[in-house]
């Protein structure tokens, strides 16, 4: 108790600091670290981990619950608080005693073996929280199989409003329930509803109403980036939040360019203050290069993807801050912001917003992420130079991302396990004599299905075009002034991508066209040391573009090839219409003199065919069957928009 008075009064004495606000780090009224299970409190990593408080447990814990110890850790685990477990028969509550306002609530997860023969791999089980679901028939490792980057633990964050108490309640659904760590931490008041530095949550979609978000909102955090940049676990704002790599969700590896600025010091301000992100996250970004032909950019987004659940809505925060010293003023770098492929903010000039270069700050946007394609889909982040004024560059920014989800009306947060059937998910390959036979029919028929679905579409198309009463002539329009169509999204016209794939909502006749001087600029002139593969169409070249930042592939139509101007006519329009994160996608052409040749995205890690046979088994681990079912869960997502894209 006294601890804790000293703690409110710490509080109020750095609020009272002249000065101080913009600088000074959040200190939490409220911080829980709960090691579950374990007999003793633990200091790691800074962090001063508990043993359960008695008083915060039910009177029944004894009968409906008990502890047991992990049968052994997995490197890269750590001992807390993943060693010690809480394993529940029943239904469980937690009650913590905490002040009113809205918590940070951290669930920390090691799904594996325990020491009492429980095996967390078979468990599923309800999380809720003063009426609020948090998690619903959850399984902890069907999560941390699906987890990008991968991981064997996993940390559930939520942020829920209490007025009072805390009471988290565990139920289990087809076995015990279990959890390893809960974290408990307050946070400034409404942080996460107020809006962004401007006070503002901009209403994707609807351009004259402004979001508002009530003090009876629940979160749960989906992705919390820093934005070309590495790591930041435990940041130093004081709400102790975890900052990943953005690796996992932009668009193409070759994406844009990280840019490093060495001995920058972030200046916070009132409207900004430290704690709304580290420094660690400012001083990094991802921008777009080109610096010596920077009009390039204008052909292209720079753009994020992330898996979200659907049916949601979701609240975007994107934190930004100029650090380069050319950029000192206001009008010199100007772009638009476009999420889900509506327009967002039309022109965003981060200095003349925040007040100066190495000045942060952020914006919330919501959109609603409507659940008609099926449980999970992509939540899609473009960023697009604005060239109707002349800027310095024609470039665009970003430094880091938050995506929370908002609680349904009646309180739900929970979205689906990550694959649909977890039980064809073998839980112990190593011990079975055989494949699983769901798996190898999964396999075959998603395999087989695929391939038939891609002849159908390009038999179709070809016998579309034949039946076309009015000749084309050979050279597709490129013209990038022309108007999007209808049917297509808001997006900037822009011609294809020196550093992402096109832009899915942008019309088909907008292709970039390669000079065959560029072309062979990229292949080294056709050397035959760079042909990756060879097909029916003719040799395919490993290629550099864009002063060698983007890697392609380069396809060249031989003379003696079977295949004729027709065919590759027919293969530059589909796949110019057909364009998905699971498809390969087509950056370009050429056809000067008299050359034909398609530019598609470079894959760099090559084909399941060699993964499958080809590797080495010496040196080369075999392909997880968890692995191979993702795999054909992407292979039926492409196969679902190739059909899509036919009955269209």
């Amino acid at each position: 108790m006294i601890s804790h008075g000293l703690l409110i009064l710490s509080v109020l004495f750095s609020s009272a600091v002249p000065g101080k606000g913009a600088t000074a780090a959040y200190v939490p009224i409220d911080l829980f670290l709960f090691n579950c299970g374990a007999n003793s409190d633990v200091s790691d990593s800074g962090r001063n981990w508990t043993a359960e408080n008695r008083k915060t447990l039910p009177s029944n814990s004894g009968d409906a619950s008990f502890s047991s110890d992990a049968s052994f850790q997995e490197s890269g685990v750590p001992l807390v608080p993943y060693k010690t477990a809480r394993i529940f028969r029943s239904d469980f509550t937690y009650s913590f005693p905490v002040s009113p306002g809205w918590k940070f609530l951290r669930l920390y997860f090691y799904p594996t073996r325990y020491g009492s023969g429980f095996d967390a791999v078979n468990s599923f089980f309800s999380v809720n929280v003063n009426g609020f679901t948090l998690l619903k028939n959850f399984s902890a490792d069907l999560t941390v199989k699906a987890s990008k980057p991968e991981s064997k633990s996993l940390i559930k964050e939520f942020i829920v409003p209490v007025y009072q108490t805390l009471n988290l309640t565990f139920t289990p659904s087809k076995s015990l329930a279990f959890v390893n760590g809960i974290e408990i931490v307050s946070m400034p008041d409404r942080f996460y509803s107020k809006g962004g530095f401007d006070d503002v949550i901009t209403n994707v979609g609807s351009s004259n109403v402004d979001f508002i978000i009530d003090n009876t909102t629940a979160f749960e955090t989906a992705y919390r980036l820093n934005v070309g940049g590495q790591e930041v676990d435990g940041d130093t704002t004081g709400m102790l939040r975890r900052w990943l790599s953005d690796d996992e969700s932009i668009l193409s590896e070759n994406s844009g360019i990280k840019p490093e600025v060495e001995g920058v010091a972030i200046n916070y301000t009132e409207k900004t203050p430290a704690y709304v992100a580290p420094e660690d996250v400012y001083k990094t970004s991802r921008s777009m290069g080109n610096i010596d032909n920077p009009k390039l950019n204008l052909n292209f987004n720079l753009t994020w993807l992330f898996m979200v659940d659907a049916g949601f809505t979701y609240l975007v925060r994107l934190h930004f801050c100029e650090t380069l010293p050319d950029l000192t003023g206001p009008g010199q770098r100007i772009f638009s912001i476009f999420i889900n492929s509506q327009m967002a903010k039309p022109e965003t000039d981060v200095i003349y917003l925040s007040g100066g270069s190495r000045k942060p700050m952020y914006l919330d946007f919501i959109v609603y992420v409507g659940d008609e394609s099926g449980k999970s889909r992509d939540l899609r982040l473009d960023l697009h130079p604005f060239n109707e004024v002349l800027p310095k560059y024609y470039d665009a920014i970003l430094n880091g991302v938050e995506i929370l989800k908002l609680n349904v009306s009646d309180g739900n947060l929970s979205g689906p396990n990550p694959f649909p059937t977890p039980n064809s998910i073998p839980q112990d390959v190593g011990n079975d004599k055989g494949m699983s036979h769901v798996l190898v029919i999964a396999l075959g028929v998603v395999g087989s299905v695929v391939v038939l679905a891609m002849f159908v579409v390009v038999v179709v198309l070809i016998i579309k075009r034949r039946k076309k009463k009015k000749k084309k002539t050979n050279e597709l329009n490129v013209d990038t002034k022309s108007k999007p169509k209808d049917s297509w999204t808001h997006l900037p016209l822009v011609t294809g991508s020196s550093h992402t794939r096109s832009a899915t909502s942008l019309p088909s006749d907008l292709c970039r066209r390669f000079t065959i001087e560029e072309i062979k600029s990229a292949t080294n002139d056709f050397e035959k040391e760079l042909i990756v593969g060879v097909g029916g169409f003719g040799p395919v070249y490993k290629g550099r573009i864009d002063g060698g930042t983007t890697l392609v592939a380069v396809k060249r139509l031989e003379i003696s090839s079977n295949q004729g101007a027709k065919e590759f006519d027919t293969e530059l329009e589909m796949l110019t219409m057909l364009r998905h994160i699971h498809l390969v996608s087509l950056i370009g052409y050429c056809e000067d003199e008299n050359e034909m040749v398609l530019v598609y995205e470079y894959m760099p890690h090559g084909t399941l065919r060699d993964h499958l046979y080809k590797r080495n088994k010496a040196f080369d681990t075999p392909l997880s069957w968890t692995r191979r079912l993702e795999i054909c869960i992407g292979a039926a997502r492409g196969l679902q928009y190739l059909i899509q894209a036919r009955s269209t």
